[in-house]
């Protein structure tokens, strides 16, 4: 059970779909962020600025974690990439002490 297999190709499309979840999140949370606050503003107008309020905090809430959910996935892409490059890096060195 000291086996390990490593499927570089794998690795990398996992690393690559990690970073385009990261950005398809960075950038739904960008567009609900310009079209939302402009829609609760119209809607509600002054009688509704206490609900305004209170949306705009939850708002608030609601993108940072969707910026945390893009950066987690950009942490998980980044160290995809670098596990990749050490595995290479350590298979390669491996292969030549082989063919000496």
């Amino acid at each position: 059970m000291n086996q390990v297999v490593v499927h570089p190709q794998a690795v990398q499309a996992f690393g690559a779909t990690s970073a385009a979840l990261g950005t398809a999140a960075a950038t739904a949370g960008a567009i609900d962020a310009a079209a939302v606050g402009t829609a609760v503003t119209a809607v509600f107008g002054i009688i509704g600025q206490e609900f305004a309020v209170a949306y705009a905090v939850a708002q608030a809430n609601h993108l940072r974690a969707v910026g945390q959910l893009a950066a987690a996935h950009a942490g998980t892409a980044a160290a995809a990439a670098a596990g990749l490059a050490s595995f290479a890096t350590a298979d390669g060195t491996g292969a030549g002490g082989i063919g000496a």
